[in-house]
């Protein structure tokens, strides 16, 4: 298994040797993954990873292993509930109160069919984008040093 990890680094490094590249790609690639913009990653990690010059290929395979519809309900749940804890919880607002008007319609299918009630939209917003920042700063505070020592080991061979 690390024979295959190792030769998959090197196949990376051939393509882009900046540690910081390399590290700020994963670490970009997750936020998107959690991100809950549903169906727009592909693009933002396409379009992102264009703008700030990142190893785009990179992005789209780290991002579309962590998110696929294997992962998806609980990505996506956890993130809900972490906005929640904080909107409801913590800060004492009622989160489906302030909904968009068309979350209403939502909710409503989605009791009549799953007996969910009351999704808030802020909740899920919020959980995804908090919980994806913060695993990018714990991924890129990761792998930095890393892909430093995998460069320079490289660099020295």
């Amino acid at each position: 298994m690390f024979v295959g990890v190792k030769h998959f680094l090197l196949r990376i490094f051939a393509y882009e040797s900046s540690p910081h590249k390399l590290a700020a790609s994963c670490a970009l690639a997750l936020y998107i993954a959690f991100n809950p913009f549903i169906g727009l990653h592909t693009a933002m990690a396409i379009g992102l990873g264009f703008v700030l010059r990142l190893n785009v290929p990179l992005m789209l395979a780290v991002g579309n292993t962590i998110n696929n519809p294997l992962t998806m309900v609980p990505i996506y749940m956890g993130g809900y509930f972490v906005g929640h804890w904080i909107l409801h919880s913590w800060l004492g607002f009622a989160v489906s109160g302030a909904n968009p008007w068309w979350m209403k319609s939502i909710n409503l299918f989605l009791h009549s069919h799953l007996g969910i009630t009351d999704i808030s939209f802020w909740a899920f917003m919020l959980g995804g984008n908090l919980v994806g920042a913060v695993l990018g700063v714990c991924c890129y505070g990761m792998l930095f040093p890393l892909f430093t020592r995998f460069s320079l080991q490289q660099k020295a061979s």
